[in-house]
Parts: C-alpha cells; sequence; structure tokens
C-alpha cells in the first residue's frame, strides 16, 4: 500500500511539474527529492474543481506572430511561476494549429496558431489580484495586451468563469 501511495504521490508531482506550477519543497522533504516532493502524508497540491474560479484566455493569430507569441508566454509563465505561489492553484499553456474545422480534429490546418491559457484560483477576487500584480510587476504585461491587439488575432476570454463541473476526485490522481 506504501508503494502505490509513493507512486500516486510521484505521479502528481510530475503532473504538477508539467503544468509549471510546483510547490516549494515541503516540510519533511526528502533530501535530494525533487522540487515538491513530500515525505510526511500532506496532501499533494490540489487540482482545479468544482467552485473554483477560472481566467482562460485563447488566442489565434498568423505565423508572423508566433515567435512573439512564444517569448511573450515563456515570460508570462516565469513571471507566474514566481509570484503567485500563494493564491494560483493550477496553470497551464497549450499551443497548437487552428484547425479549419473547429468540430474536427483531422481536417486541414490553417496555418495560423492557437494558444490557450488556463488559470485557477479559489476566488473572483484572486482573479482580480492577479490582475492587478500581473498590470503592475510584470514587464512584459503592456506588450503582451499590445500582441493580442495585433490585426488578424482573435482573442476569447473567460474573466472569472466559475468551475460548474470537474472529475476531480479527493484522493485520487488524474
Amino acid at each position: 500500500m506504501k508503494r502505490v501511495n509513493r507512486l500516486r504521490l510521484a505521479a502528481a508531482v510530475a503532473c504538477v511539474a508539467v503544468i509549471g506550477v510546483v510547490s516549494p519543497p515541503a516540510h519533511g522533504a526528502a533530501e535530494g527529492a525533487p522540487a515538491g516532493a513530500r515525505t510526511t502524508d500532506a496532501p499533494p497540491p490540489r487540482a482545479c474543481r468544482q467552485g473554483d474560479h477560472k481566467l482562460t484566455i485563447v488566442v489565434t493569430t498568423d505565423k508572423a506572430n508566433v515567435a512573439d507569441g512564444d517569448r511573450l508566454w515563456d515570460s508570462h509563465h516565469v513571471y507566474m511561476r514566481s509570484s503567485h505561489q500563494d493564491f494560483l492553484i493550477t496553470y497551464a499553456l497549450a499551443k497548437g494549429p487552428e484547425r479549419s474545422n473547429p468540430l474536427d480534429p483531422a481536417s486541414a490546418a490553417t496555418g495560423r496558431t492557437t494558444y490557450a491559457l488556463d488559470e485557477c484560483y479559489r476566488t473572483g477576487a484572486d482573479i482580480g489580484k492577479h490582475w492587478k500584480k500581473a498590470a503592475a510587476e510584470w514587464k512584459d504585461f503592456n506588450a503582451l495586451v499590445t500582441w493580442m491587439r495585433r490585426p488578424h488575432t482573435q482573442v476569447v476570454t473567460l474573466h472569472d468563469g466559475t468551475v460548474r463541473n470537474s472529475l476531480w476526485q479527493p484522493g485520487k490522481v488524474h
């Protein structure tokens, strides 16, 4: 049973590390253990679940804007990782080709790129805190806003969506 719990913990840490939100080593973390690894019975970082609040931004843009977009989103990731540990639950940025038929993943690519940012917070007030903090502290905030306003770029934003359904279950790693 201990082996299974360790495997679950290792899987949770790996999943969290992939999306870029890793807690600092917990009290009691084993020396040489990966960041965020815990040796105590403390629960692993939690998933976004029903009742939490989401900030989701989807940007679709032309090839000419992708290099700048990559640089800005990488800067955003570094900023978020260093400044939001106290109130950010999860953070993920996905990037991929826009499809000619958005309902058919096998349809031809349009040549444009879509970025999908997904951030999860406990409260809507935390999302407000994020916007104020990022605008005041993140050096590339205005550059990202300007990038999103470029010609042939579409932006859709869910500023404070409440998670209605979630498959997260206490005690299970998904």
